[in-house]
This record gives structure tokens, sequence and C-alpha cells, in this order.
């Protein structure tokens, strides 16, 4: 399937919102083709692409709406489209906080879209996966994961004369490598926008190692340690972070950054120094969406500056209530680092443990942000500024907000496999870390 041009998506907005008889009209097109190959036991398994084209019309008459999505793109089916999702939000209830289209935007100049990626088949998909599962079987070790790639188009058109389009494309690849006796396993991913910033054997060398390191592991006592979060490590647990920037609960006093007394802690201290989070969908080397999922135009922000919380995302509604301007959450985030390589910063420490990710990780209170999860695939003892040994897996209970107060050193930053947003962070060493049980899980 040929990818739907800015040309084509905007003639099926305006048709679609020509048929209206309603207050307002609003339009998402997805165009999509992707592909996938799975592999386990050093061998493929399963191989596929999929075609995907959907057009969701929301109808909005008053203060009801409802959504309506369908597949045809013709004048007769986009008519009928409409006209379901017209007479469904006259049968809605009233929604109190509702709000009028968002107006025509100014967007950021991005570029996300790989003429070579988004040609991307089997044939290149196999050639990656041989290239993970050579050094898998050089090293003799057991390999389970998956290659896939993405080549999307994104356009959204509303009544109120706004039209956005924005291309895209992805590559991703995960591995995983058990030693044969069962006892080590290790894991690596990459993803990016373009397949020429994917290096393969690198990833596949990394896992490798790490199962290898990772064999017969030993329990320790659970406690608070000085760790080393691998970015993998930190992005999980960062997500968290990111669901809370939010300035209604801060507002209502139901989250983190809810002000004692009333309002939020915009403009307060709450991190290290060392600490800015940002977002920026115009980042050459890691470019994101401008636009969020009601057109609404992404600007580059700062959250967090030098540890003082700066922005939350503010709803259309919530903006207009408040006397405040709008800020849609992001589609990125990026957290500075240093210039440190991981090498560097495990021989800055003296005692402590390695963590390559984590895993099932939950919220537990999402007034403090405090989390919980496991540590998965090579979690280490640090003595003396080396590995020491292999260690069995921890659950943690920790909050971002601790893990970004108590930074001690800071790696240099790099995108990790999160699907949905482009997240760039650095390797992170963290004192006081709360490890609260052991895992027998490999």
């Amino acid at each position: 399937m040929t990818l739907l041009s800015k040309k084509k998506a905007q003639s099926i907005a305006k048709a679609a919102i020509k048929a209206k008889t309603v207050d307002a009209i609003a339009v998402s097109i997805t165009s999509e083709s992707s592909g996938y190959l799975r592999f386990s036991q050093n061998q493929a398994a399963a191989t596929g692409e999929t075609e995907r084209l959907d057009v969701s019309v929301t109808a909005t008459s008053g203060d009801r709406s409802a959504e309506v999505t369908g597949t045809y793109v013709d004048d007769a089916g986009l008519k009928a489209l409409v006209g379901r999702a017209e007479a469904l939000a006259k049968l809605a209830p009233k929604n109190p906080e509702n709000m009028p289209p968002v107006g025509a935007q100014t967007y950021l100049a991005v570029d996300e879209e790989d003429a070579t990626t988004a040609k991307m088949g089997a044939e290149e998909r196999f050639d990656l996966t041989r290239k993970l599962l050579r050094v898998a079987n050089k090293a003799r070790l057991d390999a389970a994961g998956m290659v896939s790639h993405r080549h999307r188009a994104v356009a959204i058109g509303n009544s109120a004369g706004l039209f956005a389009y924005h291309p895209a494309t992805s590559v991703s690849l995960s591995m995983t490598c058990r030693t044969r006796d069962g006892t080590g396993s290790g894991w690596a991913a990459a993803i990016e926008h373009q397949i020429a910033g994917i290096d393969p054997a690198a990833v596949a060398s990394r896992a490798a190692e790490k199962a290898e390191l990772s064999q017969d592991p030993e329990a320790i006592e659970p406690g608070a340690y000085t760790v080393i979060l691998e970015p993998q490590a930190v992005a999980e647990l960062l997500q968290f972070l990111g669901w809370s920037l939010d300035r209604r609960s801060a507002d209502e006093g139901r989250s983190a950054f809810a002000k004692p007394g009333g309002g939020t802690q915009i403009g307060e201290a709450l991190f290290h120094p060392s600490i800015i989070l940002r977002s920026d969908p115009s980042a050459p080397d890691h470019p994101s969406s401008p636009f969020a999922g009601d057109g609404q135009a992404l600007p580059k922000t700062t959250w967090i500056d030098k540890g003082v919380l700066k922005s939350l995302s503010t709803s259309r509604y919530w903006a207009k209530k408040s006397g405040v301007a709008a800020l849609p959450r992001p589609r990125s985030f990026i957290l500075e680092g240093g210039s440190k390589t991981d090498e560097e910063l495990i021989r800055g420490v003296d005692d402590g443990i390695l963590v390559t990710r984590f895993w099932y990780n939950r919220m537990l209170q999402p007034q403090s942000i405090l989390a919980t999860g496991l540590t998965r695939d090579g979690t280490f003892q640090i003595k003396g500024g080396k590995i020491s040994k292999s260690i069995k897996n921890l659950r943690y209970n920790e909050s971002p907000l601790t893990m970004l107060k108590n930074v001690l050193a800071l790696g240099t930053p790099k995108r990790v496999a999160l699907e949905g947003q482009t997240v760039v962070v650095p390797t992170m060493v963290v004192g006081g870390f709360a490890f609260s049980s052991l895992s027998d899980a490999v």
C-alpha cells in the first residue's frame, strides 16, 4: 500500500467536513504499512506485513460528541461515516468539559521519515535477524526477539480550519539471550527512525555479554543501594514521572506536584541540579510528531531545568478554567546527561548494583509516584569499581522523584526501546535506591 500523501489526506478531511450538519467535525486519518519478524530458539518463527487505513470522525453538537471509525475514503463512505457520528453525538450525554475544535496551528519543522526505512521488507528483516543470530550462535546462546519496522502518516483536519500531516518511519529490534544451562539472561534493543542508525551486531553482542556475565546469580540482602541504572531502566521508571506532569491534578491536590495549601510547585527546586528534562519534536537525531492527538502544536518545552520544575501539561479545558496557557502532553522526552561511558561510571562506584532494565512495572501511589517492578536480564553487584558477580533479581519500590533527587552521576544519553514515544536518557548513578525483596526468576 502506498502511504496517503498530504494532498490525498487533506482531500479526505475536506470531504468529511463538507458533509457535516452539526456544530463541528474533526477527522483523524492514519495510513500505515508495517512488518515484523519474530525469532526464537535461534531461528525465524513468524513473519508478516500489515497495511491499515483508518478514518475517525468526531462529531460535536453542543456539549455532546461521538466518534466513529471506518475505512472508506470515497465521498459516499465518508458521508455515511459522518452521518453515524452525528447521530450518535445527538444521543451522547452532555460533556461539561467539552471544548470547540482546535483552530489552525503553526507546527515545528520535523523530518521523521526516512526513504530507505520506508522501503524495508522481508529481505531486510531477515538480514537484520541473521546478523543478530550470528552472534548468538557463535557464543552458543539461545536467542529470541523481534525485528519490526513501520511507515506511517497521521493527518488531522477539522471544521475550525485546522489541518496537520506528519509522516514517520521507525525500525526496532530486541534480543534476549539465554545461557544453555538456563541460569543467565541478557537483553538489548534499539529503535530509530532510520535503519542506518541501527547496529544489529552491537545489540546482539550486548545481549550475549550480559547473558554470559549473569550466569549462576547469587542472592544478596534487599535494602537501599547505590545503583547504576542503564538507560532502559531509567526510562521505564521515568515513564511514571511523565504521566504525572499534569497541571490539573496538581492544582486539585492529587499529585506529587501539588503545593501544600494550593497551587503547583512550578518554580521550585525539586530535583538534583544536574537534571534537565525537555521535549523537542524537531530534534535532528530524535524527531517526533509535531502535534498532539487533537492537532495542537507541540512546542519545544523544558519540563525541568537544573532541578527546577518549569512546566506541567495543561488541557485546553483546564487552561481556560485556570486562566493559563494550554500545553499538551509531549510525544518525546529528552533527559540531558554527561559524557561518561558506562565503564567510567562503574569505575566510580565502590559498592553498588548495576541494573540492565526493569519489567512488570506498576504504580503503587500516584501522590508520590511510588512504583514497583523487578530487575531483569542482567543484575550485577559492583565492588571496587568493577562488576564482581551476578546477583539474583530484585524487586524495587521507588519513585522517579527520588531517583532524580539522588543523582550522583550521569552518562551519555541514548534513545531507548519504548514504543509510542521518543525517549532519550542517560545511564544514571543514583544513591539510596530501595529494593524490597528477592526474585528467583532469571
